[in-house]
């Protein structure tokens, strides 16, 4: 797994898309730079506006990108029973293309074993199931490779598999409940 994890980490801090398994669904990635989030967009025929995900493995991770009070923190780092993404109000000048058209960030801590590695060694990274827009999940990497090739730099393939369930939605600041 260190060697996958490595390899990852590599391939996303040259400004690569990968495929990659997570605590939930099989997912896209990249770092959260406007161009590479433009790229992936353009891999899921996916609107701008719609946004991604960020993952990482503890929250100093996402210092750069949210601002919460401190009791909203004190629940982003509150260990949750399943994979739970919060939606999080984000700092002023981010990549457009990471909040799309959102007023809110959505931010998930995982807990998955290469992930939190990638995310120890390189922070935060912007995610996205893997799909074409509108479309089924892809939640093997052999689904992946045929339906996204060559346009991938590098697709995980050893890694355990998630629940394969999309995590739940709470917005962090109202607490409401959007995906149960």
């Amino acid at each position: 797994m260190a060697c996958s994890s490595h390899i990852l980490t590599h391939v996303l801090s040259q400004g690569g898309v990968i495929a990659h398994q997570t605590d939930t669904v099989f997912g896209l990635a990249c770092l959260p730079h406007e161009s590479s989030l433009q790229r992936l967009a353009r891999l899921k025929q996916r609107d701008r506006s719609r946004g991604f995900i960020l993952l990482a493995s503890h929250c100093d991770q996402l210092n750069d990108f949210i601002e919460c009070t401190s009791q909203e923190l004190e629940q982003l780092n509150s260990p949750q029973a399943r994979p739970t993404t919060f939606l999080v109000n984000p700092k002023p000048q981010l990549p457009p293309s990471l909040t799309g058209q959102h007023s809110k960030i959505a931010v998930r801590l995982v807990e998955h074993v290469i992930v939190s590695k990638i995310c120890q060694q390189i922070g935060a990274i912007a995610s996205t199931s893997c799909n074409l827009s509108q479309h089924d999940i892809c939640n093997e990497a052999s689904a992946c490779r045929t339906l996204f090739g060559p346009h991938l730099d590098y697709i995980e393939t050893h890694s355990v598999s998630g629940s394969g369930q999309a995590s739940r939605i709470i917005d962090l600041s109202t607490q409401e409940i959007l995906r149960a």
